[in-house]
């Protein structure tokens, strides 16, 4: 039979070093964390370490699972909503070339993760049309979403390489749009 002592000291620096592990691994809002908090925050004894730990075996499990995974996806979609966002006050600001610079970059971002998590082998050095290439042989989009992006890819080197004449801001208001469809499409 388990003894109900339980050290509060070892007890406080478990639940410590339990809680930052969980707010870095599943977000200071997920329910891993809210639980565990919830468990050791009332006393130190037997049964609320017991609780703590099935919030834990649970926080493993979905580790395991690959929920991590899922909360990685929201997190990269939110961080590509932040610089589509930050694209779309450049273009209202007047700013369109750095715009579409921005808005290329994470396209091409979008389909370096989507080579990655498609299993397709990438060189560092391998340009934004390369994987759009791999990327339709690959059947992950369709020939139609290829051709799409060339029409970006062409936008995107235009602004990187400062042929600004060469496009307008509608150009960029169009590929903002794309951009932020393509990668809903894709990573939703």
């Amino acid at each position: 039979m388990a003894s109900d002592f339980v050290d509060t000291e070892l007890m406080a620096q478990w639940a410590t070093s339990s809680q930052s592990l969980l707010a870095r691994v599943f977000g200071p809002d997920s329910d891993h964390y809210r639980n565990f908090t919830a468990a050791v925050a009332k006393r130190s004894n037997y049964s609320s370490a017991k609780r703590a730990q099935g919030v834990l075996r649970a926080a493993e499990d979905d580790f395991r699972a690959g929920a991590l995974f899922e909360v990685r996806n929201l997190v990269e979609a939110e961080l590509f909503d932040d610089f589509l966002d930050q694209a779309e006050v450049l273009l209202e600001a007047g700013y369109y070339q750095p715009a579409a610079v921005v808005a290329g970059a994470v396209l091409e971002d979008g389909l370096r993760r989507l080579c990655e998590s498609n299993g397709l082998t990438l060189d560092d050095r391998l340009k934004l049309d390369a994987m759009n290439s791999m990327l339709a042989k690959a059947d992950v989009y369709s020939k139609l979403v290829q051709k799409r992006i060339t029409v970006l890819a062409d936008l995107r080197n235009k602004a990187a390489h400062g042929k600004w004449k060469e496009f307008e801001k509608e150009d960029v208001d169009d590929m903002v749009a794309q951009v932020r469809r393509f990668m809903t499409d894709q990573f939703a």
